[in-house]
């Protein structure tokens, strides 16, 4: 799985658009902005048009899916985006479990008239499930941001996984980045922007050529900390299985610690930060270098 983002708890100010165009205004001027609010105003058959762009053809074909139908091999994509919302949603569910999902994707328009990247997740369905989302009293976690599931998360932790991932992932991130990057050029949109949920995720978007709109310096003071004789690698004791004294080698390592509350050794916490990629350049952000995963 690869689960990237922090979702937001209330829908932004979006600035609107001044009126639906037509499919002969947008042919006269391929410079103009497209919004989703823009493009969920078409006709389901137009739209669906639009969003297949940001579902890789060879991600479907590796689960016997066809792309153009967005159905097969037992399996269907939905696709949510009403006509009167700045918000678009696609996702690939098991056809046995609606709420376990395999795939999804979500943009919405931002109050600047940008795109953010509302959430991401690449679930392998081949792969064991770990019940991180339900503590023991069966409530949601919220990817253990609201209460946690601590010998769940120990299960998944030392099966490989980083947090916030219930399953393994399908290791596509970079083929539905770059149908993000066609899709944004398609709208002529220059980028897009989003809230990494975990340090893991952070890193992985640097590597797909994110900048930090906030949060550069505390990915640095995370790396600085983690160094010997830092407050962080001190705090790396073994006082939970997350907090292993070798934890601070590796990306999934630091991002368990982090998960787990070490931050608060140096007076902060895992939030407020912001990345955006603009289409078609990489930004080349390190803050963790000759990382090992």
């Amino acid at each position: 799985m690869f689960r990237a983002l922090r979702l937001k708890q209330e829908s932004p100010k979006v600035v609107p658009e001044p009126k639906p165009l037509t499919i002969q205004e947008w042919l006269g001027d391929a410079q103009f902005p497209l919004g989703i609010r823009t493009i969920n105003a078409l006709p389901y058959d137009a739209k669906q048009r639009f969003y297949r762009t940001l579902v890789p053809p060879e991600l479907l074909g590796r689960l016997g899916i066809n792309p153009i139908l967005w159905r097969g091999n037992g399996y269907q994509l939905e696709l949510y985006a009403p006509e009167d919302s700045g918000k678009v949603n696609i996702s690939l569910n098991n056809p046995e479990d609606p709420s376990d999902a395999y795939f999804v994707l979500e943009l919405q328009d931002n109050s600047t008239n940008g795109i953010d990247l509302n959430l991401i997740l690449l679930n392998d369905p081949f792969a064991e499930k770990f019940g991180i989302e339900l503590d023991e009293q069966g409530t949601k976690t919220h990817w253990g941001t609201i209460t946690r599931n601590l010998r769940e998360e120990e299960r998944a932790m030392r099966a490989g996984l980083a947090p916030a991932q219930v399953r393994a992932g399908m290791g596509m991130a970079r083929e539905v980045l770059h149908q993000l990057d066609v899709f944004l050029a398609l709208c002529a949109r220059q980028a897009v922007s989003l809230e990494p949920l975990t340090y893991a995720s952070a890193w992985i978007f640097e590597r797909r050529g994110f900048a930090y709109v906030r949060g550069h310096k505390l990915m640095d003071q995370i790396h600085r900390e983690f160094q010997p004789g830092g407050a962080l690698r001190a705090a790396l004791d073994g006082s939970t299985p997350f907090r292993s004294p070798e934890a601070w080698q590796t990306v999934r390592g630091r991002a368990w610690a982090i998960h787990d509350g070490i931050l608060e050794h140096i007076g902060e916490r895992w939030r407020d930060l912001r990345m955006i990629k603009v289409v078609g350049k990489h930004a080349a952000a390190q803050t963790f270098p000759d990382a090992k995963y």
